[in-house]
């Protein structure tokens, strides 16, 4: 299903975009007048697509209700079909020129970024809770954010033209200078964003599978985790259980309220740390304070391995170095040559 819609954004795409030039740079305009209102159909259509397939593809399965994206689109297509149909006068000219087409331009604009704004927001909400791996393919949906922000911005740009160039008193040579100029504008960054797209789709060929990137998560499941992970910060870093040397992650996870296998599952593939490496963390910049805390330059590396939580001096020696690529004494030294 997926890939139907991934489908439907390309052939938009090469349509308008085989629009955009025979309308701009050859006399179909003058020819068929009626085509006019294609391109702009086009794009009020491509937007919901673009949206509807990234939400899709961050786990959240289609339902007919999000056709209620497509309502505004038909709404104007149907306004201004009849427009045409029932306007004698409707040619090019009196078609560019009109106030009706600059309403369209900005309608198109606001339009645009509604849905760039509803779906950087959906965006936002999903990526909270992603495994490392689903991680690697973020890139995919922030190139479908950053396509509708490049939407908008060649909406933004043929608005303007309308409305601030075109009311200028310049010669039919410049109005069409600057009309090629937006054409070619459009033409360039809706081609690079589509060989980004190709580019993206061989690296990472698993896009095309159509598989989402993020399995469906009820919400109540993404509720308790944030509410799990809430207790997990409140116990590091306001009680620093990680100091009890006795700790191990069937403690922790007594701790939190959950079963072990839940910690786990919420270390490794939410948050992308194995239990130790979460806990040796907090315990090597506890290590690091004491070192470089003046009133404790007494303390032994046995001393500093114990009060940071580690069970023995070996074990400290290891994680330090792992964490920081320097000896705790070498680390000391370094930081001292420094002030």
């Amino acid at each position: 299903m997926n890939n139907y819609w991934l489908s439907s954004i390309f052939i938009v795409v090469a349509f308008n975009i085989l629009l955009q030039y025979l309308l701009r740079f050859t006399d179909l305009k003058y020819d068929t007048p009626e085509l006019l209102i294609l391109p702009d159909s086009l794009d009020w259509l491509l937007p919901p697509l673009v949206l509807i397939y990234l939400q899709n593809i961050l786990g959240d399965s289609f339902e007919p209700k999000k056709l209620r994206y497509f309502i505004p689109p038909g709404l104007w297509i149907l306004t201004m079909a009849a427009y045409v149909g029932t306007n004698p006068s409707y040619n090019f000219d009196s078609y560019i020129s009109s106030s009706l087409h600059a309403f369209n331009l900005s309608l198109i604009f606001f339009w645009k970024c509604s849905i760039l704004y509803t779906g950087y927001m959906f965006f936002q909400k999903r990526i909270t809770f992603l495994t490392s791996k689903q991680r690697t393919l973020l890139p995919w949906p922030r190139i479908l954010l950053f396509f509708l922000l490049i939407l908008c911005y060649i909406a933004l740009a043929n608005a303007l033209k309308v409305l601030l160039v075109d009311p200028l008193y310049l010669s039919e040579q410049a109005r069409e200078s600057i009309r090629i100029l937006v054409g070619l504008n459009y033409v360039v960054f809706t081609c690079s964003i589509i060989l980004i797209t190709i580019f993206f789709a061989f690296k990472y060929p698993k896009i095309l599978a159509g598989n989402p990137i993020i399995k469906q998560v009820e919400e109540a499941d993404i509720l308790e985790v944030e509410q799990h992970r809430k207790t997990l910060t409140a116990l590091i870093e306001e009680q620093k259980i990680y100091l009890n040397t006795e700790l191990n992650e069937k403690k922790l996870a007594e701790a939190i309220g959950i079963p072990t296998h839940s910690l786990s599952k919420m270390l490794n593939e939410y948050m992308g740390q194995s239990f130790s490496e979460y806990i040796n963390h907090y315990r090597v910049e506890e290590a690091k304070r004491l070192l470089l805390d003046e009133d404790k330059d007494d303390l032994t590396a046995f001393a500093v391995a114990i009060d940071s939580g580690f069970r023995s001096e070996s074990v400290f020696y290891v994680n330090f170095k792992k964490n920081t690529g320097f000896t705790p004494m070498q680390f000391k030294k370094s930081m001292q040559e420094k002030k």
